[in-house]
């Protein structure tokens, strides 16, 4: 019976070292995620722009009247407008920054920062295949079907 109990405990303590060390990778990676994406366009004037046009939309979707339909509309457009005034402005800064490092003749760099600006990542595609060589895959099932 007190094997048994000793027995239990370090099964608890094998498992919670291994899920503590998942734990903080992900913690770590979610880090790495928003520090990456942290000099994006994207700005607090556009989530208030945002915030304002869905309050906007929630009291026209409780109550749908002219003045509220008017002022959600107003809103959307307030808030596409800063939106898309932010973006243009960050992609002009960045397209300035890639003919500056054009004209250094840093090509790696400049490469470099294109593939980051646009997200260019390889995609790898797992196909199976039968022993006969037939392809097995959820597009061709579908294809199939």
């Amino acid at each position: 019976m007190l094997h048994e109990i000793e027995e239990e405990t370090d099964v608890n303590q094998d498992w919670q070292n291994p899920e503590h060390a998942i734990l903080e990778a992900a913690k770590e990676f979610k880090l790495s995620k928003e520090a990456k994406n942290a000099n994006r366009w994207w700005a607090d004037e556009c989530e208030r722009a945002i915030q304002e046009k869905n309050e906007a939309r929630r009291k026209c979707l409780m109550r749908k009247t002219r003045t509220n339909l008017d002022i959600y509309h107003q809103n959307k457009t307030k808030a596409n407008r800063i939106c898309r005034r932010k973006k243009k402005k960050w992609i002009e800064r960045k397209i300035k920054e890639l003919n500056e490092t054009i004209k250094k003749r840093d090509t790696r760099k400049f490469y470099k920062d294109v593939r980051n600006l646009f997200n260019l990542r390889t995609v790898t595609t797992l196909v199976f295949k039968d022993k006969d060589g037939n392809i097995l895959s959820e597009q061709k099932q579908i294809l199939e079907r």
